[in-house]
């Protein structure tokens, strides 16, 4: 799975349960979640458990910063590279 492709899917996800469908789509990749109030503890929770959940990956505590979720460019790089980094490990097994 490519970043791109993660970047539509969380775009669409974030849309869908935060901003009520984003009728103007006003949200892009670059858009600033924090700043913004688009995202707060709570929604990081949940966007955590849905990445978890679609994704099977587990963002550490360590990671989940401002820097790594200060758009939805920064949360698929930071998704992205918990992906390979988990198929790497089944790949070893």
């Amino acid at each position: 799975m490519t970043t791109e492709d993660v970047e539509k899917e969380l775009l669409h996800y974030i849309r869908e349960e935060f901003l009520w469908g984003d009728e103007n789509n006003e949200l892009t990749v670059t858009t600033p979640l924090l700043e913004w109030g688009i995202i707060d503890s709570l929604r990081t929770a949940l966007l955590l458990t849905w990445a978890r959940e679609r994704y099977g990956v587990h963002v550490s505590p360590a990671e989940v910063n401002s820097r790594n979720f200060r758009n939805v460019r920064c949360i698929a790089a930071l998704v992205t590279a918990e992906i390979d980094q988990h198929a790497g490990e089944e790949i070893v097994r």
